[in-house]
């Protein structure tokens, strides 16, 4: 296949996910849940901060990294939620039988729909993340978190396109993939090496880095462990989506 080719399926079909999101403004708008909360936690957290010193001199500094690694995950998990959706519908409308007739291959289009979220949720992770004003990061350290925690973001939109049978379904998966995302927070509280348990559930290890780089404490491990594992895990998720399309004929 031609790059020239190859390009134009690519056009085609960004051209075709930015009609979808002109036809449902929700998920449109739901790109802009990171920026909403990011300034949310930017008001909140100070005063909050302020008052439980004056109540009873809680200094809630101390969960400033806690709160950090739960924002962190939301715009990879907000991109993936998007681009799953858009994989069930078009699953569902069996869209996907137009792959067999064009030059575009199962692969590249996978391909497509990996690139995509795992770009849109590092980007957006990257422009957010420095709105909230706590837990500072140097730029080089931020890019390099937001890459593995952008993972996330196609391997999440892969599994609920699998697993989900309907779009109605979808929410239901929806809830259980939004706790795996947020559980690793629970490590916070967990000693080392206790805590490496959670290490099963991706979002953990851009977690894990940035409460180390937030302290100056060496991450990079976290990081190589975590795109490691988040590349195995979205292969895996990308041949079962495959499997599935194969044997529903979409």
């Amino acid at each position: 296949m031609s790059t020239r080719a190859t390009g134009a399926s690519i056009g085609a079909l960004l051209g075709a996910d930015l009609r979808l999101l002109w036809r449902d403004p929700l998920l449109a708008w739901m790109l802009l849940v990171p920026v909403g909360l990011g300034l949310l936690l930017r008001v909140l957290l100070p005063a909050g901060r302020e008052a439980l010193l004056t109540a009873g001199g809680v200094d809630l500094a101390e969960f400033y990294p806690l709160v950090m690694g739960g924002y962190l995950m939301s715009a990879p998990g907000i991109v993936g939620m998007i681009v799953g959706f858009m994989l069930l519908d078009e699953r569902d409308a069996r869209t996907l039988n137009a792959l067999r007739v064009t030059p575009l291959s199962m692969r590249r289009y996978l391909a497509y729909r990996i690139a995509l979220p795992l770009l849109a949720g590092i980007v957006t992770t990257i422009a957010c993340y420095p709105l909230v004003g706590v837990v500072a990061l140097p730029f080089g350290a931020l890019v390099a978190i937001a890459l593995v925690a952008g993972l996330w973001a196609p391997l999440l939109a892969l599994v609920l396109a699998t697993a989900a049978p309907n779009k109605v379904a979808g929410f239901a998966v929806m809830k259980v993939l939004n706790s795996i995302n947020l559980l690793p927070i629970a490590a916070f509280f967990l000693p080392l090496p206790l805590q490496y348990s959670l290490g099963v559930l991706p979002p953990y290890w851009p977690m894990r880095a940035l409460w180390s780089a937030g302290v100056g404490e060496p991450y990079g491990v976290y990081l190589v462990v975590g795109a490691l594992s988040g590349i195995i895990a979205i292969v895996v998720a990308a041949r079962a989506f495959e499997r599935r399309l194969l044997r529903r004929g979409a």
